[in-house]
């Protein structure tokens, strides 16, 4: 049967129940404590108690992983916050890119043009933006890249974290319009 969008393979359920499992294993402060109540008392504490604690300790780590995918499907049902965080994660991988291609081109000027090209933006990089913006955004942000640049986007990116609807600028504004 295939996933839907609201439900968790068993493989990924399963490894977030190993990560969970070996995180309360290795510093559970209940195995910290039997460790110190052997070390310090001199006895030694039964095999049944270990084994309970091992069971109780992957009961408790399957919990922890629902929990986990309770939480990220809450939060991707929120088709607006999922929409914000998909942006977000564009906008920041295309500045980052930017900047990139920015100090490559800046390394093989002269010392002399650098102050001069630090408005600079590679074509590679522009047209990247400029295409996403025309797939996201409207044309007054267009207008707005074209005249300020990467400031521009970095105000996108700034909105896509603000929670609320009355304090988000008109560019993104916008995003929820179009689409």
């Amino acid at each position: 049967m295939p996933e839907s969008e609201n439900s968790v393979s068993v493989g990924a359920f399963l490894w977030a129940v190993k990560d969970h499992w070996l995180t309360l294993m290795s510093g559970g402060i209940i195995t910290v404590l039997l460790g110190v109540f052997e070390r310090f008392s001199g006895k030694n504490v039964p095999l049944w108690v270990y084994v309970s604690i091992l069971i109780f300790f992957a009961f408790l780590a399957c919990y922890l992983a629902w929990r986990d995918a309770q939480n990220k499907l809450f939060h991707l049902s929120d088709k607006g916050a999922f929409k914000r965080e998909f942006l977000a994660e564009r906008l920041r991988t295309l500045l980052r890119d930017a900047e990139e291609a920015i100090k490559a081109n800046n390394a093989k000027t002269s010392i002399i043009y650098m102050e001069a090209l630090s408005g600079f933006l590679p074509l590679g990089s522009r047209a990247r933006i400029l295409h996403f913006l025309q797939a996201y955004y409207d044309q007054r942000t267009i207008d707005r890249f074209n005249e300020y640049g990467l400031p521009v986007v970095e105000e996108l990116l700034a909105d896509c974290y603000k929670d609320d609807s009355e304090g988000l600028s008109v560019i993104q504004k916008n995003i929820d319009t179009r689409h």
